[in-house]
């Protein structure tokens, strides 16, 4: 009986990873021939201009490590603002992706300080 739950939840979870639910999580770089609900992973550059309950937060997202003149995608977030958000700092933002435009609802900050080795005493 155990075995049987064991193999159905196996086929569940096989079957939920490949039927195409997910959203794909992208670099700006990588954006092209894309369209739909996307997840876009970058930096913020650029000035960060708008209001994100209004007409909508803008800004510019690029590969992370990339240097000046590398590709960028510009953002329209509307949604609650982290705390930690701010130019220079790694974002993912999910939403839609047409006309060369990412229209973010979801906006999550990656705190550096999590990330980094430490120092020890």
């Amino acid at each position: 009986m155990a075995l049987s739950v064991a193999l159905v939840l196996a086929i569940f979870l096989v079957y939920t990873a490949l039927a195409g639910n997910s959203t794909p999580q992208l670099k700006p770089s990588r954006l092209a021939g894309h369209s739909g609900t996307v997840a876009v992973t970058g930096v913020v550059v650029g000035p960060v201009r708008g209001d994100a309950h209004g007409s909508g937060l803008r800004f510019a997202l690029r590969d992370i490590g990339a240097t000046r003149g590398a590709t960028t995608v510009p953002v329209v977030f509307k949604g609650t603002v982290p705390d930690l958000f701010r130019r220079g700092r790694h974002v993912v933002a999910g939403g839609t992706y047409a006309n060369g435009v990412v229209r973010a609802n979801e906006l999550v900050t990656k705190c550096p300080s999590k990330y980094a080795a430490s120092k020890s005493t």
